[in-house]
């Protein structure tokens, strides 16, 4: 490190600190601005531009008590502040489901939905059930439903005589509240928002008669506005899937006498086809679009190759901790119960996470993997309109997170701004970095805030 004098910043860097403590006092955050103090004379001069970084940060007076901020290289710390300080990390939490999926099931494990039978075929019919066996694949879509009835149609199968048996009894905790709210939408009047939001009824059936109707409704309503976002609210997922299905089927003129039913595919049962996902998919789409939906189901598949059933993400939650413990963060630095970070409950300090991504980029098995599935600044996923036109368009590849801030009569909770990944630096370095923000400011001033100091650390070359 040096003579201690190389850890002093220079004496008119000081006064702007000074200056800074008496604008702050007055908004009553002394305490705040004596760490800014302290921090000042702990950071090594000879890394990033700490002045510059300080400068940007308060700004917009942002209290430093609600960050938790720390950058480093191969070479040790360039800069932190509240590094140990255990805060909300929102969706930073995916990173640590993605390194816990990685090791415990490998980059090269592959979610299979089978469909089976437990009859026989002959003269163009199957003389008994047809199961489709879910794998916990949170990909799985109508494209992959086709790929069975291709397996069938090759067979020549033209009549069912059994039911359509839907077997997801490894997730069978997973069912919702059927929501009528869609209806409701649709039959409002006055002026309708740019975003829309509907939830048509689960127990509609697919292609039902009442279901076109309720369709081109909708269709009316959308063609309203240019932008909208529809959700499709699924109380039983597993039988919208085999209803789908069954459809499928008889558009394709295979008929079937049996009904869609749940049940648990016999041992007896022969594979008919399987349809495929390998883990990457699914972690790039978790990581890209930070969708809660991949990560809760990436737990419950870690409780599930486990022997858990149902595979819940209580039991998956054991493999984070058992990942945490591995990378040598101790039980008492962190309190977790989502693997997707979509809650107010989660916490962990700036510094663990830190720890954690270097531990993953240092996997030769899995880096390559990781890395790839976070977003790149400017390019894709949720960073694909941060940093655009900057020193910093396609050299930041991180995760962000983020949870809104709750008032109600009861409570207040701050919100969540987060971004942590790593930096291609100007001299070819590789800088690691984690910002956590639970405040009161508003997401766009914080973003903009963390979005500078990315800036910072590809511009400036570490000496």
């Amino acid at each position: 490190m040096g003579d201690v004098t190389t850890f002093l910043l220079p004496v008119f860097q000081m006064a702007a600190i000074l200056l800074l403590v008496k604008e702050m006092m007055l908004l009553g955050r002394l305490v705040g601005i004596l760490t800014l103090v302290l921090f000042a004379f702990s950071c090594p001069a000879w890394g990033i531009d700490s002045a510059r970084l300080q400068e940007i940060v308060y700004a917009h007076r942002l209290n430093p008590d609600e960050l938790g901020i720390i950058i480093e290289d191969e070479n040790g710390k360039l800069f932190a502040l509240n590094e140990t300080k255990k805060l909300k990390p929102a969706s930073l939490t995916k990173i640590l489901t993605a390194g816990a999926a990685l090791e415990h099931l490998g980059p090269d494990f592959e979610f299979k939905t089978e469909m089976l039978s437990d009859g026989t075929i002959e003269n163009h019919t199957l003389g008994g059930s047809l199961y489709l066996r879910a794998a916990g694949d949170p990909a799985f879509s109508k494209e992959k439903l086709d790929t069975f009835l291709g397996a069938l149609q090759k067979r020549n199968i033209r009549l069912i005589t059994g039911n359509i048996v839907i077997d997801d009894s490894l997730y069978s905790d997973i069912r919702a509240r059927d929501s009528r709210s869609w209806l409701a939408s649709l039959n409002s009047s006055g002026n309708y928002p740019l975003f829309i939001s509907l939830d048509p009824p689960s127990k509609l059936v697919p292609l039902s008669r009442q279901w076109l109707k309720a369709e081109r409704r909708l269709r009316r309503l959308l063609y309203l506005n240019q932008n909208y976002v529809t959700y499709q609210n699924m109380a039983q997922p597993d039988l919208w899937t085999g209803q789908r299905f069954l459809n499928l089927l008889k558009r394709a003129g295979i008929r079937v006498k049996g009904k869609v039913i749940r049940g648990e595919v016999p041992p007896e049962a022969l594979l008919l086809a399987t349809v495929s996902n390998p883990i990457t998919n699914v972690i790039q789409e978790m990581m890209k679009s930070s969708n809660n939906f991949y990560a809760d189901m990436m737990i419950r598949n870690l409780a599930a190759e486990a022997g858990e059933k149902p595979a819940t993400v209580r039991a998956g939650m054991e493999f984070i901790y058992s990942f945490l413990d591995h990378v040598g963060i101790p039980r008492d630095e962190y309190l977790l119960s989502s693997g997707a970070g979509f809650t107010h409950s989660n916490f962990i300090s700036a510094g663990a996470l830190c720890k954690i991504l270097n531990h993953l980029k240092g996997e030769a098995s899995i880096s390559s993997t990781f890395l790839s599935s976070l977003p790149v600044a400017g390019v894709d996923g949720t960073l694909s309109t941060r940093m655009r036109r900057t020193p910093a368009q396609g050299k930041i590849h991180a995760k962000t997170g983020y949870l809104a801030r709750i008032i109600t009569r009861f409570r207040k909770v701050d919100g969540v701004v987060a971004l942590g990944g790593f930096a291609d630096s100007s001299d070819g370095k590789v800088v690691t970095f984690v910002f956590l923000y639970n405040g009161r400011r508003p997401p766009s001033v914080v973003r903009a805030i963390f979005d500078k100091i990315c800036v910072e650390l590809v511009r400036e070359p570490l000496e």
